[in-house]
């Protein structure tokens, strides 16, 4: 059929339909009855389906209402007469035929179907649609700010208010200044600026009639405003004064408008704050609050009122008026806002004490428990930081803790971390030193970089130097030179060109220091005294093994000998060549491999030629690319020759070179650099001395060590002169290995010389008395009071700083195995006397500060480093 070809129909259920319609009219042929029951039915049928596919449309209104108006006129007029139907009245109810139905809903279904195809048709996207919906759905959320906006309506308000002032003060210069007779003597007067003039004139005129008052009615004390000025005038005169940070001018005005009654601004009042808090001047803060609020002063206020006590407080001074200000303010249900928290905290941290350190982590919890129980992210940082650096004196770090502070930061208050908090918890994981906590650091580092990228793969937070030298840690705390060498290769490489989100991590004296640590902490794989060594022209295999045990021996005894044999030195190098800091080979044999150094040789090579280069930068002259270092830019231009760098740099001679070589090297340092030892280097050095091997280092380090002690023996007197005394735990490892050094060098006489002079100097009932209790310390349960409510650190958990230098007998362990051997029973007492005289002072020490109450009238508390 010619329809069917057309259709959309499947033809399985065409054919169907087409059977059914021939089978309906045979039937109407046989009866006229079933004709008239085959037009009913199928009518019905018929009208449901075309209801189904052409649905009913809304009537007009307008419509409707016309064929409302037509049929009641037609039913009034044509009431009671007879209709006659129309001859094509009931055309449109005769039944079509069978065919013609079909193809009618043929056609139908038809249009049904296009127009699901095309409500279903997909919708079609161009590349670039799909780049800018991705770029959309992959962007780091960026919190829109207006912050720019409002600093532009500032600056705009305040260039209106300084040209309103200027037209204020030349109107009360015209009114005040230019008016009055200039008197005699007074020419001096004119020099002065435009504000001080007009105080001056407006503070003579208020003097004279107060006198004036006095003189009439002596016994009045009611104060008649005089009305010189307004309170605009006034404000006017204020601003300018600060301004120009003239504060007494400014103060003089303060005080008038207060006799005048005039309400003060307390913008100015804040301004006044502000400059107070950035001076430190703790008693004109106090006086301002004091005599010009009569308000509960607000938030801002009680901040700079807070930061002016922490910067007026040195910084070998614990701020307890800072303390003491922040309870007072929680006392009165103002407590301060968050910021000023973070400020007292950060002021704490920033103490070498450990008491301010546990003081820290009491006033966080306290802080939460009265305050702000949840803190923001640059809280969280400070405190995670915290955790790298513990009070207690027995843990490098505490990552447990900080992992903790990080989980109820991100998951459990959804923060959104910074660098900062990355860096934070990064370098708590690295510095605890353990390999678990170690990986756990770089895998922090790595989320960091990939969890936050967007559609161009770029990432949202870039490791900058804080990233890079808390990563260090972790590897020289594990020995991992091979981690190490490959953080100082992404510094050197730095940022591409053409780079849309640049590498900013300079290279300076923290990052060498690490390096070089590094390498200090690095062994070697080699070793030549275990190295067997095969000769096959040899004819006797006895006589090899015993000579290659001989040479192991000899070399184990003097490792100088396995440094000098090494193919980059030659063996009849002078100590002169091994304390060069140039590297005359450089380009024969290149170093830097991608596998780190194979023996101890390799390892003081690749470091002189790190500081060559480092100097060779600092210098200022163009340095040149070489095998060892493949580039021409002044990378370690930024690093500086400190006192920390040299001592970084000496320890890895201490640890792979002789004591010749570090000896050498040790005055030489000294002469070339004019840097301000600290009596860490020294101590370094002098242990190293102590640590001594059998036979020639031996011989050498007594001479060298008494250079030291003369050196060190200066500080320490001049630092108990001047009150400043040395740290007391440096001052023990100092005594204690010169004592070890003339110990095993047999001197005996010297080692007992020292240690009695170390007694007299520091006698053992020093250590028996133990600091006074601060205030902000005490473990009363108080629901009120000028101290932290809830506490998260113990008494038993904070170290004490203040414990004078002191000696155990592990310390003097070694002289008192020589006094055995030489059956010296008298010098055998006295050591088990000393030692047993400082064990019990400090048992005394220990119980006497258990029991020591607070101390009354106490002063500012010095914290110890």
């Amino acid at each position: 059929m010619a329809y069917a070809t057309a259709s959309a129909l499947p033809p399985a259920l065409l054919d169907l339909t087409l059977l059914r319609v021939a089978a309906a009219s045979s039937a109407r042929l046989s009866s006229s009855g079933s004709v008239l029951q085959w037009q009913r039915a199928p009518g019905w049928r018929r009208m449901h389906q075309a209801a189904a596919f052409n649905p009913p449309t809304p009537p007009n209104v307008e419509e409707l209402m016309d064929s409302r108006v037509s049929r009641k006129g037609r039913s009034s007029l044509n009431k009671g007469f007879l209709t006659v139907k129309s001859a094509n009245a009931n055309a449109s109810q005769v039944p079509m035929h069978p065919v013609e139905e079909l193809e009618r809903r043929v056609q139908a279904l038809d249009e049904a179907l296009e127009s699901e195809a095309l409500a279903f048709r997909p919708i079609f996207y161009t590349e670039e649609d799909l780049l800018a919906m991705y770029q959309d759905v992959m962007a780091v959320p960026i919190p829109h700010t207006t912050q720019d906006n409002k600093q532009a309506a500032l600056q705009a308000i305040q260039r209106a208010e300084e040209k309103e002032d200027r037209r204020i003060l030349d109107l009360l210069q015209q009114r005040l200044v230019d008016d009055i007779p200039l008197k005699e003597g007074c020419e001096s007067h004119q020099k002065e600026p435009t504000h001080r003039r007009i105080l001056a004139e407006a503070h003579e005129i208020f003097f004279h009639v107060e006198a004036a008052r006095k003189k009439v009615n002596p016994e009045s004390s009611k104060h008649v405003p005089l009305g010189l000025l307004s309170i605009r005038e006034f404000e006017a005169l204020v601003r300018e004064s600060l301004k120009a940070k003239d504060v007494q001018a400014a103060e003089v005005a303060l005080d008038m408008m207060k006799k005048e009654c005039l309400p003060l601004p307390p913008a100015a009042i804040t301004k006044f704050l502000n400059l107070y808090a950035t001076g430190g001047n703790i008693k004109a803060a106090d006086d301002l609050l004091a005599n010009f609020l009569t308000e509960t002063p607000t938030e801002f206020q009680r901040h700079l009122h807070v930061k002016a006590h922490l910067n007026g407080t040195p910084n070998d001074l614990i701020p307890t008026s800072a303390l003491d200000l922040l309870h007072h303010y929680e006392g009165q249900n103002a407590a301060a806002p968050m910021q000023t928290y973070t400020s007292v905290i950060t002021a704490l941290f920033s103490r070498p004490s450990s008491l301010a350190r546990a003081q820290a982590w009491d006033i966080f919890t306290h802080m939460r428990y009265v305050a702000h129980p949840e803190p923001d992210v640059v809280l969280y940082t400070l405190m995670i930081r915290a955790c790298a650096f513990p009070v207690s004196i027995r843990y490098s770090s505490e990552p447990e803790k900080a992992l903790d502070l990080w989980t109820e930061m991100t998951v459990d208050n959804k923060i959104t971390p910074t660098v900062g908090a990355y860096n934070a918890v990064i370098l708590a994981c690295a510095r605890s030193g353990t390999k678990t906590y170690v990986n756990e650091a770089f895998r922090l580092a790595r989320q960091m970089l990939d969890s936050h990228r967007d559609a161009s793969g770029l990432s949202a937070f870039r490791p900058d130097r804080k990233t890079f030298c808390a990563l260090l840690e972790g590897a020289k705390r594990t020995g991992n030179l091979a981690r190490a060498r490959w953080i100082l290769a992404e510094m050197v490489r730095g940022s591409r060109d053409n780079d849309p989100n640049p590498l900013e991590a300079e290279i300076d004296d923290e990052v060498m220091m690490h390096i070089l640590n590094a390498y200090a902490a690095y062994k070697p794989p080699f070793v030549r005294a275990a190295t067997v060594l095969v000769d096959s022209d040899s004819g006797s295999e006895v006589a090899e093994k015993s000579a290659q045990k001989k040479e192991a021996h000899q070399e184990a005894s003097n490792p100088t000998v396995a440094v000098q044999a090494s193919p980059e030195s030659s063996s009849t190098a002078d100590s002169s060549s091994e304390t060069s800091l140039v590297v005359e080979d450089e380009d024969e044999y290149p170093s830097f491999a991608h596998i780190p150094p194979q023996s101890r040789a390799e390892v003081i090579r690749e470091v002189k030629i790190l500081f060559n280069r480092i100097l060779q930068d600092r210098s200022g002259t163009k340095p040149t690319a070489t095998a060892s270092l493949p580039f021409a830019q002044q990378k370690f231009s930024g690093v500086e020759i400190t006192s920390r760098l040299v001592g970084a740099y000496l320890s890895v001679f201490y640890k792979h070179a002789s004591l010749d070589t570090s000896r050498d090297l040790f005055w030489k340092l000294s002469e070339d650099f004019n840097v301000t030892k600290t009596p860490k280097v020294y101590l370094e050095a002098l242990e190293r001395c102590a640590n001594a091997r059998r036979g020639h280092e031996r011989q050498i380090a007594v001479p060298f060590a008494d250079q030291l002690w003369e050196r060190w023996t200066a500080l320490e007197d001049s630092g108990r002169r001047t009150g400043k005394p040395l740290p007391s735990r440096l001052v023990e490892r100092a005594h204690i290995a010169m004592i070890r050094l003339l110990a095993v060098t047999e001197n005996i006489d010297r080692s007992m010389a020292q240690l009695r002079a170390f007694a007299a100097k520091y006698p053992p009932n020093a250590v028996r008395t133990p600091a006074p209790k601060p205030a902000f310390r005490s473990t009363r349960t108080s629901l009120v009071g000028q101290r932290p409510l809830v506490r998260m650190t113990s008494a038993a958990e904070v170290p004490d700083d203040y414990v004078p230098p002191l000696v155990t007998f592990r310390d003097v362990e070694i002289l008192h195995h020589r006094l055995i051997d030489y059956e010296r029973t008298k010098d055998i007492g006295y050591v088990t006397w000393v030692c047993k005289a400082y064990e019990w002072a400090l048992r005394v020490r220990r119980d006497e500060t258990v029991k020591t109450g607070i101390a009354k009238n106490q002063t500012e508390m010095r914290v110890v480093a």
